[in-house]
């Protein structure tokens, strides 16, 4: 298998997870639990990606001082509001996370917000998959709407262990039947749009 996928959001790394990473076609993943800001295991990029979930604005301009000095990738999780709309026009924040914990602020003015500043919606697939059915379809149709609106989305696993990495044909499939997400333009949220946000932040890829 060609390898060009980006899984931008598991939750630690090991030589299992490596192993399997490259075996399912992988250039790159963000990692949560993560020492250092980046590195390089054989061809594997593994880049560190602060999650933050926040409630207040002073509480999210708190997590987010400095933090590009010690995270490659963050990405934010608002629990209200106002903390939604500031990670929808702050620069560090490189995608919004919609799980069913977020889904309630990701609401039409939210996402032409984030349309005007080209900020990423992340879904989560493990996430999503472990929501009941009324969270799914809330979150289906905030998708459906931003992707009605040409906001990149990016589609990451949030993988606690081996079993729930990615299988990136497989993600695109599920994508299409989740989503209704046509399976090329499925592929670009797992590959270009990934590499363009690390990219983006200065680690080759």
């Amino acid at each position: 298998m060609k390898k060009i996928f980006i899984d931008l959001w598991i939750k630690e790394i090991n030589e299992e997870i490596i192993y399997f990473l490259d075996k399912l076609g992988f250039i790159g993943v963000a990692v949560e639990d993560l020492s250092t800001r980046y590195k390089k295991i054989n061809n594997l990029v593994i880049v560190k990606k602060a999650v933050i979930s926040a409630e207040k604005r002073s509480e999210l301009r708190k997590h987010l001082r400095g933090i590009k000095n010690k995270t490659v990738i963050v990405s934010v999780k608002p629990l209200s509001i106002e903390a939604a709309r500031m990670a929808a026009h702050d620069g560090r924040v490189d995608t919004i996370i919609i799980d069913k914990d977020s889904l309630y602020y990701i609401d039409k003015a939210q996402i032409n917000m984030m349309k005007q500043f080209s900020k990423p919606l992340e879904i989560p697939l493990n996430d999503f998959l472990k929501a009941n059915r009324k969270y799914q379809s809330m979150i289906y149709r905030r998708i459906n709407l931003a992707l009605q609106r040409n906001i990149p989305l990016i589609i990451s696993s949030h993988a606690t262990k081996t079993s729930e990495l990615l299988n990136p044909v497989g993600a695109t499939y599920l994508s299409k039947i989740l989503f209704d997400i046509n399976i090329k333009q499925a592929l670009i949220y797992l590959t270009s749009f990934p590499r363009e946000i690390i990219v983006a932040n200065g680690v080759k890829i």
